[in-house]
């Protein structure tokens, strides 16, 4: 069948071709038709894009705060468990041997676990954000790890974690 007659158009009758996603391979500044990480998050206009811009800086603001009340939740329950180990309490499985300090409760473990699975989902999607290779997106990934540092970090964050993809 020969549809060149249709111009732009695709399918049946004059409705024009749906706006797709456009993945790129390659740096690039691109505003329109661009996904971020899934097909629904489509971009098609400059205001959405700035919007998304807007929300990924604030994801990547948001994991920054997470890593600050992580780290401190640690040195609160690290600073808890010194003062059990101190004072010769039991430790969950008995008698604390010497030099041996009192174990984090199962509920602590959970707790501890949970936080760290939702800060390697959150740094890996911002890892898939940067891999859109737009500038912009990239901008807005390191400009909210950098603001959050600057703002929730001050001095209680170390660059210890052991996954970062960002």
């Amino acid at each position: 069948m020969d549809h060149g007659g249709h111009g732009g158009h695709v399918g049946h009758g004059d409705m024009p071709a749906a706006a797709t996603c456009n993945m790129n391979m390659l740096f690039n500044w691109q505003i329109e038709d661009t996904c971020i990480v899934f097909e629904w998050w489509h971009i098609r206009t400059a205001y959405g894009f700035w919007g998304s811009c807007l929300v990924v800086f604030a994801i990547a603001a948001g994991y920054e705060y997470l890593r600050v009340k992580s780290n401190n939740i640690d040195q609160l329950w690290n600073e808890a468990r010194a003062k059990r180990g101190e004072q010769g309490l039991l430790a969950n499985d008995g008698p604390l041997l010497r030099g041996q300090s009192p174990r984090l409760t199962t509920q602590q473990e959970i707790i501890r676990s949970a936080l760290y699975a939702v800060l390697v989902g959150i740094s890996f999607w911002l890892m898939l954000v940067f891999m859109t290779y737009n500038g912009y997106l990239m901008l807005s990934v390191v400009l909210g790890a950098g603001v959050g540092h600057f703002a929730f970090g001050q001095g209680h964050l170390t660059a210890d974690r052991s996954i970062q993809c960002h």
